[in-house]
């Protein structure tokens, strides 16, 4: 015979059911009306989870991982830890509590305790980061590290026992402007806060005009100490027209044949025509190597307007007076002898104590003024104005002054300044020697650009071609060198 089972207790068992399944949500209830006022489960602020923190625990969570945990920087291979307190790093932790906060009051209590129960959390917006730091004080950090792991370039130097200059070493330099995004990016996230620095080559910069200044000089004071003579050197950077270098660029010198360019100058000046078949034959005489000075004296002839050579000095000088060469003039004209009460022109170059190069007393200039005069013709032939066509406006002319610089571009000798060039070189100048000054004035017209470069050399009675040629030669070389570093002149320099 079955038996039933009783009603009695299968309502027990449902009864059992439903006391059971009260408690456990009562203590659900409980547990989650316990955590009500911490914030919600699935809640980020800043990239950080905080759900179920309370307000004091989130601000320690925060603050640990942006203030306390520190940035790596990387200098190449270098590692850096850096505070971000030290970038002045703030985070505004009541801003983003509070929005926090509202996504905790703006739940429904049943949702959120359904969400609870069944381990799905009622889905809750994330909060944003919110915080400033100083920029200034950042770039500060940086270069503290830039100027502890940055290589400094290693500046061009003289080759040594040449007329030659050779680059620095590469460096390296800290980009802070590029580096900010990255190093900023790092100090904004709450995990992988590493960053590298642009770390970029500096490369070495050309010389400079004061290491060319040097070799130079000490080129030239090796040749005093030796021989007791003077040296005196000028040169110009014809493109920037501001680099110059003078060593004892205002020494009272012989003006030899370096005096026969302002003759055919005022010769142009004065010129209202085409030069005569005659009169081009005389400047090319005078601005070329021949030893003859009959060309130089019949343009005297020619500027004084009368068979009088001595007139037409004068009036050279004059001209050299007005153009501001003030140590520069020319008495009497070439292979004369002065006249009785001859008086030697006063100047303040030969107006000091001592004028220890013991100058002719009647053909006299410097190393600047030559110089100078040569960069007066460059710029009148390259049409850039200059003190030739300011001072004697429609007097000498653009065409004028690129044909007194053709005549000279003719005057080959192999030696002095061309010899410091390579041959494809053109060289405008006009050279000198007597028995104890040897000098060479000219244009250079390079690919690195163009430049003015005047040498003289004194040596008391008597200045020897084996050392005033080699040293000249040298000197033109090394300034070649300067101004084409980039492409020198290498074949060996001279030695004797």
């Amino acid at each position: 015979m079955n038996r039933r089972s009783s009603p009695g207790a299968g309502q027990w068992l449902t009864v059992t059911i439903l006391v059971g399944t009260s408690i456990f949500l009562l203590i659900k209830l409980f547990q989650f009306a316990s955590l009500r006022g911490n914030f919600p489960t699935g809640l980020t602020v800043a990239g950080v989870p905080i759900g179920g923190l309370s307000p004091a625990e989130a601000t320690n969570v925060l603050t640990n991982r942006y203030i306390e945990a520190p940035v790596i920087i990387y200098h190449g291979q270098d590692r850096f830890e850096i505070s971000p307190a030290d970038a002045e790093f703030e985070l505004d932790l009541e801003a983003m509590l509070s929005r926090a906060d509202i996504e905790r009051t703006q739940q429904d209590f049943w949702a959120g305790f359904w969400g609870f129960l069944w381990g799905r959390p009622v889905e809750v917006s994330p909060v944003e980061l919110s915080a400033t730091h100083n920029r200034e004080a950042l770039r500060r950090v940086l270069a503290d590290i830039s100027a502890l792991m940055d290589e400094p370039t290693q500046p061009a130097q003289p080759v040594p026992g040449t007329f030659s200059f050779q680059y620095g070493e590469t460096g390296t330099v800290t980009n802070i402007e590029a580096s900010f995004a990255d190093v900023e990016g790092a100090l904004y996230r709450a995990s992988n806060r590493e960053a590298r620095l642009v770390v970029e080559p500096s490369n070495p910069e050309r010389p400079q005009i004061n290491l060319l200044t040097r070799l130079l000089v000490n080129s030239l004071q090796d040749y005093e100490q030796i021989t007791g003579g003077a040296a005196s050197m000028f040169v110009m950077d014809l493109n920037a027209g501001v680099d110059e270098i003078a060593i004892n660029a205002d020494l009272p010198m012989s003006g030899m044949d370096l005096l026969k360019l302002p003759i055919v100058l005022e010769t142009y000046r004065l010129l209202d025509q085409e030069p005569t078949l005659t009169q081009a034959a005389w400047i090319s005489s005078t601005l070329s190597a021949d030893l003859s000075n009959e060309g130089a004296n019949q343009l005297l002839r020619f500027v004084a307007g009368q068979d009088d050579p001595r007139l037409g000095a004068e009036l050279v000088t004059q001209t050299m007076q007005r153009l501001g060469l003030v140590n520069t003039f020319i008495v009497l004209p070439y292979d004369s002898e002065p006249p009785a009460g001859t008086v030697r022109p006063s100047t303040p170059a030969n107006s000091t104590e001592e004028v220890r190069t013991l100058p002719n007393p009647y053909l006299q200039t410097t190393a600047e003024d030559m110089g100078t005069l040569l960069s007066m013709l460059y710029y009148c032939a390259e049409g850039k104005g200059g003190a030739l066509m300011a001072v004697f406006e429609g007097d000498i002319t653009q065409t004028e002054c690129q044909t007194i610089l053709a005549f000279m571009l003719q005057n080959k000798i192999g030696s002095l300044i061309e010899e410091g060039v390579p041959q494809e070189t053109a060289v405008a100048h006009r050279h000198g020697w007597i028995s104890d000054t040897h000098g060479d004035a000219g244009i250079v017209f390079s690919s690195g650009g163009d430049y003015v470069i005047v040498q003289f050399l004194y040596k008391p009675d008597w200045l020897e071609w084996e050392i005033s040629s080699p040293l000249l030669a040298n000197l033109s070389r090394a300034t070649y060198n300067y101004f084409n570093f980039d492409n020198p002149y290498l074949t060996d320099a001279r030695t004797n």
